[in-house]
């Protein structure tokens, strides 16, 4: 709504300025006396459309910015100034026109301009016809067709051009659109994987690294696990790749509900996941752990795929400080082995670092 208001001001110092000057011309006796009451509707026109706008109150109507309204509104005013001005300055008066239709190419289209025109053509028209028997000197009616005539060609060339214009914008304002969204479905590609919905490898290698300097700044915790689909050769063998592919997007749903947002979960290679869990104690990542395990021994079979069980193995490791977060990856990666060493289908907790505190790594149990 900034831009409409802007105009809106615009157009305000523009009528104060034709008020200055209408005034100006009846001192100089260029239009008849009876213009001063066109004046105040030079002012307070302007004003009640800017306070409709500001208030908000124009936001209910189907044009918020009332350019139409505001347009025709200026087109009357102008044909009241011009039938009440002396035949040697009507001219110039006619030049507001123009300028009504610059402000309405941002917005109006080509039905909204035609109904512009023609109301504004008659109106002047009417205006004409009426006044001619007030003219101090009367004047041929050829005159004033032809001056009518004139007019209607510099609105409808006036009117094209803004049409023009218009029509670019629009078309730039689509290109700007499906730009976006090509912009938009390449981001995907290059940060999603197709498969699972998840982020991809690349994509956390860039969230990992985003972290790892918020973990320095602010010296929160910061967990990272290796997930691994237990017996996924089998699945694969017993089911095809169809029904591989089944489990690695089953597993992907429930821990996306199982998960809390803050956790960032990434198809990692194959059936190997990596979970970064921002501000997290071990305590806690083990905890999350859990109810992911929980969650999917709830409901382990893909739909439509009852002879179909997934489970999971995981390693936890606790990044510090002073460490790479490849590093990291590698003790959770480590821990990983060790969950399948055990039998699979459970969760394990790398060892600290050397002189790391005891109270930002609380040691959870291992689950079975």
């Amino acid at each position: 709504m900034r831009r409409p208001l802007a105009l809106m001001l615009m157009a305000q110092l523009i009528y104060l300025s034709n008020a200055a000057l209408l005034q100006w011309g009846v001192s100089l006796k260029l239009f008849r006396p009876g213009l001063v009451w066109i004046t105040p509707l030079l002012v307070a026109g302007p004003g009640l459309f800017y306070a409709l706008a500001r208030s908000g109150w124009s936001a209910r109507l189907k044009e918020p910015s009332m350019v139409m309204a505001q347009g025709l509104y200026c087109a009357l005013l102008t044909v009241l100034v011009y039938a009440f001005s002396h035949h040697d300055v009507r001219g110039f008066i006619l030049c507001i026109l123009p300028l009504i239709i610059m402000f309405g190419q941002f917005t109006l289209n080509g039905r909204q301009f035609a109904v512009f025109t023609g109301c504004t053509m008659t109106a002047l028209t009417a205006a004409v016809l009426v006044m001619r028997r007030f003219d101090e000197v009367p004047r041929s009616l050829s005159a004033d067709l032809l001056e009518l005539v004139y007019v209607a060609l510099i609105l409808g060339t006036s009117t094209s051009i803004a049409l023009i214009g218009a029509n670019i914008r629009q078309n730039l304002m689509a290109s700007r659109v499906e730009l976006a969204e090509a912009l938009s479905r390449v981001h995907a590609l290059a940060t999603t994987d197709a498969l699972t919905g998840l982020a991809n490898r690349r994509h956390m290698q860039d969230l990992l690294a985003e972290e790892v300097k918020r973990h320095r700044r602010l010296g929160h915790p910061l967990c990272v696990a290796l997930l691994d689909l237990d017996h996924f050769k089998r699945i694969n063998d017993l089911h095809g790749h169809q029904g591989g592919d089944e489990a690695l997007r089953h597993f992907a749903r429930t821990a996306r509900e199982a998960l809390r947002e803050i956790d960032v979960l990434a198809r990692w290679g194959g059936e190997e996941f990596l979970l970064m869990m921002p501000a997290t104690s071990c305590e806690q990542a083990m905890s999350g752990l859990l109810r992911l395990r929980q969650c999917l021994a709830a409901q382990a079979h893909p739909p439509g795929m009852p002879d179909l069980r997934v489970t999971f193995s995981a390693g936890v490791a606790l990044h510090h400080l002073n460490s790479a977060i490849e590093h990291t990856i590698d003790l959770a990666d480590k821990a990983l082995y060790q969950a399948k060493a055990e039998g699979r289908n459970r969760v394990c907790l790398a060892p600290q670092a050397p002189g790391a505190s005891a109270e930002a790594t609380p040691l959870a149990p291992k689950l079975a």
